[in-house]
């Protein structure tokens, strides 16, 4: 009976194990090869940079399902900081996300720095846009910024690519704001 049991419990480990790594594997496909996320969102690099790089918008977009908070209303400004609360799990709460703007270049980039309490500082996402007809590609890149030494273990590239595939549903969450439709996903 024990060795029934134990058949078993190795199963559904290799079932979680490959179906983790089949779900890693599709997730990365379906970023760009240099790991970049980019969207396109029909209306000029103005009006997706106000929306993408201001205080008062930014709950409407960023972290969906969270509690988002600004330092101040208005464009962001180097120093500000985005505030992501996110809803507690299983009876944990985890400890808030601190984006600070490093670089601002209106109409054309904005860059944030991840700064999690308790945490050293992990990774820095740059948001470009580019003018492509009527419509603005916006892409957004995560840069980490832990030793080698961790960026090597899987853990680690599991946290990047679930960044990246984070904001690649901010972007879809952005372009359904300023497009006025429902936001489509895997696009």
């Amino acid at each position: 009976m024990l060795k029934w049991i134990g058949g078993c419990l190795v199963v559904v480990v290799i079932l979680i194990a490959g179906g983790s790594y089949f779900a890693m594997r599709t997730m990365k496909e379906s970023l760009s090869p240099d790991g970049s996320v980019r969207v396109a969102i029909d209306a000029p690099p103005a009006r997706v940079f106000a929306s993408l790089a201001h205080g008062d918008s930014a709950a409407t977009w960023m972290a969906a399902g969270n509690k988002v908070t600004t330092n101040r209303h208005g464009p962001f400004q180097i120093g500000d900081s985005i505030r992501v609360e996110m809803r507690s799990t299983l009876g944990m709460k985890p400890q808030p996300m601190i984006w600070v703007v490093k670089d601002v270049i209106p109409d054309q980039r904005i860059v944030f720095q991840l700064n999690a309490q308790g945490a050293p500082m992990t990774a820095t996402r740059s948001d470009s846009l580019f003018a492509k007809g009527d419509s603005t590609v916006v892409m957004s890149r995560f840069v980490s910024l832990l030793p080698d030494s961790a960026k090597a273990s899987s853990t680690s590239d599991l946290m990047l690519t679930m960044f990246q595939m984070h904001s690649r549903l901010e972007l879809e969450s952005l372009k359904a704001r300023i497009e006025g439709k429902p936001p489509q996903i895997g696009r």
